[in-house]
């Protein structure tokens, strides 16, 4: 598990060493949904909140407000609102991060330098972990989702033989409108050809 601090630094090296607050919140709540995703495990300890604008974490306003290599520069005022920009003061030790990791923050940060506020924050709302809760509760990462996920994989596992009972599941899949899933079985069905 990585520091909090080492993950904002590295979004914000990535991004062109300065964002907002909000967009680094979503950078690094997105980060942390795909990272669960992709591993099963949690990147960081930081825990989200399901708000009105998008997942919010007390540790990564913390970490932000409190690491000495971060410059708290001035507001941006962007339609009518005040944002807090946020500055890298030197370059961090992203030696530290794994290669994989790295990847995904990558694209993070070039999710937050190339989109502005509300696109940035569209793709927050569609999470499925943020979806999943209600105003005011925590998000789980990978609660329902994981699961799903190895389970539509032993089921397709034991259906290779039978590549009509696989794209029958999929079928399935189609009815419950689970998209993320019907991508991660079609992934699985051409690796097993």
């Amino acid at each position: 598990m990585y520091k909090i601090e080492e993950i904002i630094e590295a979004i914000l090296y990535f991004a062109g060493k300065q964002s907002i607050k909000t967009k680094i919140m979503k950078a690094f709540y997105l980060l942390e949904a795909e990272y669960y995703k992709e591993t099963g495990k949690r990147l960081t300890n930081a825990r989200f909140i399901h708000y009105y604008y998008g997942p919010y974490s007390a540790e990564v306003v913390n970490a932000l407000e409190t690491d000495p290599n971060l410059m708290y520069s001035n507001e941006v005022s962007l339609r009518g609102k005040d944002y807090e920009l946020y500055k890298l003061q030197k370059m961090p030790n992203i030696n530290i991060i794994d290669p994989f990791t790295l990847d995904l923050i990558k694209k993070q940060a070039e999710l937050i330098q190339q989109h502005n506020l509300d696109e940035v924050l569209e793709v927050a709302y569609k999470d499925n972990n943020f979806k999943q809760t209600g105003y005011g509760e925590e998000i789980k990462f990978g609660s329902d989702f994981a699961k799903k996920k190895q389970m539509l994989k032993e089921r397709l596992v034991k259906k290779f033989g039978n590549r009509e009972l696989a794209k029958k599941e999929l079928e399935g899949l189609k009815e419950e409108g689970n998209e993320e899933l019907i991508q991660y079985s079609r992934s699985l069905l051409r690796n097993s050809k």
